[in-house]
């Protein structure tokens, strides 16, 4: 599993550009082999629904940042207009959703590079504000690399198995382990991946429990670690190869 970092650059350089967008593409990866999370465990949780015609369906995670815009990963709405695209908060029933708000723009990092994952960030800002509750609030950014061996919490409604393409009822959770770019980048030079060599300083990879992992529908979601305080913070947004 291959995770983009970027927030830093997205906090401290502003390299966001705008970016009009006008096709559909394939959604991206999901959960498995992780388990339903607690009431309350995701708040800042954020499902990206895409709307063909009379059908919605899911598409990525993204988090919430402030009342008016959503963090999620470039390639989820790259060649997609803002019409197309609605989120979900408030809810962690996949049926159900406590507030929906249609989309106002999409921003991409002006840098992003597809095939090479670079720069796999992006804002969307939403119509109107996000209403803050019990269930629905903001995710505070780690302003700083996260450790390395840190455990890290993944959260989405992707898909819960590799073959059926089952989508979960309720949001699903799943731990990792941050790894060393060092050790990432051996790791790819032996996989399928290798164009991905080597990792950079704005990127992050975490190590997937055996047998489980993310699967279609859980990227740009929130990847998020506890510091010393026990305060949420979001390391990462997610990218799974």
């Amino acid at each position: 599993m291959f995770l983009h970092f970027g927030i830093l650059l997205l906090l401290s350089h502003g390299l966001l550009g705008e970016v009009d967008v006008s096709e559909a593409v394939d959604g991206d990866t999901r959960i498995v082999g992780g388990q339903d999370a607690p009431p309350g465990t995701a708040k800042y949780q954020v499902s990206i629904r895409i709307h063909i015609g009379e059908k919605e369906g899911h598409t990525c995670g993204g988090s919430i940042l402030n009342e008016e815009y959503v963090l999620t990963a470039a390639h989820c709405i790259h060649r997609k207009r803002a019409d197309q695209l609605s989120i979900v908060v408030g809810s962690q029933e996949f049926n159900k959703g406590d507030q929906r708000y249609k989309i106002k723009k999409l921003v991409l990092h002006e840098k992003y590079y597809r095939r090479y994952l670079r720069n796999d960030i992006a804002i969307m800002q939403i119509e109107g504000k996000i209403k803050y509750n019990d269930m629905v609030q903001p995710i505070e950014l780690l302003k700083e690399m996260a450790p390395i061996g840190k455990k890290c919490l993944l959260t989405g409604f992707g898909y819960t198995d590799y073959d059926k393409l089952t989508v979960p009822k309720y949001l699903q959770m799943l731990e990792f382990i941050t790894i060393s770019n060092d050790n990432c980048t051996e790791q790819l030079k032996r996989s399928p991946y290798p164009r991905y060599v080597p990792v950079d300083e704005g990127q992050l990879c975490v190590q997937r429990p055996k047998n489980k992992g993310a699967c279609k529908g859980d990227s740009g979601g929130p990847l998020v670690i506890q510091d010393d305080k026990n305060k949420t913070l979001q390391i990462g947004v997610s990218k799974i190869k």
